[in-house]
Order: C-alpha cells, then structure tokens, then sequence
C-alpha cells in the first residue's frame, strides 16, 4: 500500500487547488458550448452558421502564446495560440463537459478550442482506474486534477456569438425623396 496519495491526500490538493485558482489567481473566461440540435448542417455534415448556448462563467488558468504574422497570396492574416487549464471538480460542480468546438471567450477575444487533453492525475494515478495491489483498494488512490484545452484565436464574425456589424440596410420599397 502507497503511504501517499490517498483520497486524503487528494482532498489536500483539491482545496489547495480550489483556493489558488478561485480566489487568489481568479481569471474567469466564459465558455460557449455548441448547441448541436440547433446547428443547421449540410450533406457533408459541416455547419456555416453554429449556434452556442448561453455562456458559463468558470475560472482556470491560461497560458497564450505571441501573435504570429503569417503571409500568403491573399495578404497578411495573424495566429495565435493558447492553452486553458480548468480544474476538474470546477467542471463536475457546474456539469460541464469541454469538448473541441467550443469556444472560450477572455481578454475580448474568442478562442476555439482543438485538443481537450484530461489526463493530469495527482501521483500520476487515474482513480477510476488503478487496481492497486489488492481488490479492496480499487479507487482509494490518485486524484483526476484537471482538463487542459489548447485552442486558437478565430474572428468574432464566424462565431454569430456577438453582432459584429451594424448599420442601415435600405430597403428597395421605401421611396427617395429627390
């Protein structure tokens, strides 16, 4: 039997955790999740126009990367890149579940999310699945700490989250005054 990382010790962790990025780091983003049943799709599955769910605020840490310029035939366009890192138990509590394709917005801009990874695991033991040495221990060691997501920057103006355009769109049937 291990002498740490039992669910003691991961209780330790956690509300360490939890104090660190709740009250001390405190970045919140909201996160956008898609709205599959309303997203119109064509015959290769894809969507134009994805519909999101109203937002949840949730904290976590953030690591972005510098803005890249990147240049071809049609002009000049910039990248950039970024990772989130959100606490496990944040996401039970508020039943989530973050999955590529949703979108985090922070610092006004909107980031969609490619590669969800979820396999930080406090002493490097996944609780649901550890064995242990004899059957009675099964799920009394390790602790599923957090889900990171690396995503990049996208425009506003795909997202139809915000109404990017405004203006006056005239109408053929109202008569000009000369």
């Amino acid at each position: 039997m291990a002498l740490f990382g039992s669910a003691r010790d991961a209780s330790l962790i956690r509300s360490i955790n939890r104090e660190l990025i709740n009250d001390f780091i405190d970045t919140e983003i909201a996160l956008y999740k898609l709205n599959l049943e309303s997203t119109a799709t064509n015959i290769y599955d894809e969507a134009d126009d994805k519909v999101y769910y109203s937002p949840v605020r949730i904290n976590c840490l953030i690591l972005k990367e510098e803005a890249s310029i990147i240049s071809d035939d049609y002009g000049y366009d910039s990248a950039r890149t970024g990772e989130f890192g959100f606490l496990r138990d944040d996401l039970v509590e508020k039943n989530l579940v973050v999955e590529a394709g949703d979108i985090v917005e922070y610092d006004n801009e909107f980031w969609e999310l490619d590669i969800i990874h979820a396999s930080q695991y406090w002493k490097g033991t996944n609780p649901s699945t550890d064995l242990g040495f004899t059957l009675g221990d099964r799920g009394e060691f390790g602790y599923s700490v957090a889900v990171r997501a690396a995503g990049h920057v996208t425009r506003r103006n795909r997202l139809n989250i915000q109404e990017v355009r405004t203006g006056i769109n005239k109408s053929k049937n109202i008569p000009r005054n000369l």
